[in-house]
């Protein structure tokens, strides 16, 4: 199967805000994410879904609640109890980045995903190990490195298994790495943006961040393939600017300029 090479042309297909547009109607994203130990993966994520969404809510566990709201004073922070709530409203659901790797978290997340099949649901990280893949539906992307996707998949990580995937779950399907391989299992595309400086922790919650709200007003599969490219795009911009010596922060905070130089 050809690779179709993903280019900012992508963007032109995503709804942005229009003039005369008014609060709450340019996307409500839920970012479920964080643990005991990680809330990094969460503030990365949703700061990254609020440089672009009206409104992020993020549900988590207590322990992140003054962590988060120290961050930034724009984020609405929920306990995990409210989340089932919190979904009915959200136009497009964010699960996995930080999230323990525990029962509770694997009856949660397949939950999440089998009841809110007219969401758009981005599933990442932790939620790839806990996710049971015969939930997966429609308005699904799933965005594992390599040894995620192995384990959710059970077959090797190449772009053939990546189609084979989106095909037989009925998803779409976000392989990360020097070259992403996206699919809704009809087409292959490829991502050339991103270098070997976004390795570090925290790059993809930014993406999954990204995903989350371009997909709360936009089509799943552009969503997809925009995220990869701006995600990548403003790691490219920083190596231009600062070589390798960058992380993930740098990396969020470096978002609207390169959105602003792909002409959004």
């Amino acid at each position: 199967m050809n690779c179709i090479k993903v280019t900012k042309s992508v963007f032109k297909k995503l709804s942005f805000p229009k003039p005369k547009s008014r609060k709450y109607q340019n996307g409500l994203v839920l970012v479920i994410a964080g643990g005991k130990q990680y809330h990094g993966s969460l503030v990365f994520a949703a700061k990254a879904a609020a440089r672009i969404a009206d409104l992020v809510f993020i549900s988590t566990t207590k322990n992140n609640f003054q962590i988060v709201k120290k961050y930034s004073p724009t984020f609405i922070v929920h306990s995990l109890a409210s989340v089932r709530k919190l979904a009915r409203k959200a136009d497009s659901i964010l699960i996995g980045p930080g999230i323990e790797e525990s029962r509770r978290m694997k009856k949660l997340v397949n939950e999440i995903v089998s009841s809110n099949k007219d969401k758009a649901i981005v599933i990442d990280a932790t939620a790839i190990y806990l996710l049971n893949p015969g939930r997966l539906h429609s308005n699904c992307v799933v965005t594992p490195h390599a040894r995620e996707f192995e384990s959710l998949f059970g077959t090797p990580p190449t772009k053939e298994n990546v189609v084979r995937a989106a095909r037989e779950h009925n998803c779409i399907v976000c392989l990360k790495g020097a070259v992403d391989f996206i699919s809704n299992g009809k087409k292959l595309y490829c991502n050339y943006t991103g270098n070997e400086g976004m390795t570090k922790g925290g790059t993809g919650d930014v993406l999954a961040g990204l995903l989350a709200a371009f997909a709360a007003k936009s089509p799943l599969l552009e969503s997809a393939l925009a995220a990869h490219y701006l995600n990548g795009f403003a790691g490219d911009l920083l190596k231009k600017e600062r070589g390798l010596m960058f992380d993930a922060e740098d990396l969020m905070e470096k978002v609207p300029l390169a959105l602003k130089n792909l002409g959004r």
